[in-house]
């Protein structure tokens, strides 16, 4: 089966990911710890390929992550209908 792509990327949020990420001042590997303990278990890899919209990402992290960075899942996809464009 085919995967689809939006603007040949495999998410549209990992943009947001990565700001969050950075202003949290977490690494990779920290925010990697920090998801673990929602019983997430991603890899620093996993955060990279995210972040540059190389990796599909399921709900439910999206949801850990955002619980991780303390936001709404909202900012999660804030200014991603631009990707559908």
């Amino acid at each position: 089966m085919r995967t689809k792509r939006i603007n040949s990327k495999l998410n549209v949020i990992g943009k947001n990911v990565k700001k969050y990420r950075l202003k949290a001042k977490l690494s990779q590997q920290e925010l990697c710890n920090k998801l673990d303990l929602y019983g997430l278990n991603l890899y620093h890899s996993d955060i990279y390929l995210i972040e540059y919209g190389k990796r599909i990402d399921k709900d439910y992290e999206a949801l850990a992550l955002a619980k991780v960075f303390g936001i709404s899942l909202d900012k999660i996809y804030e200014g991603t209908e631009k990707e559908l464009n």
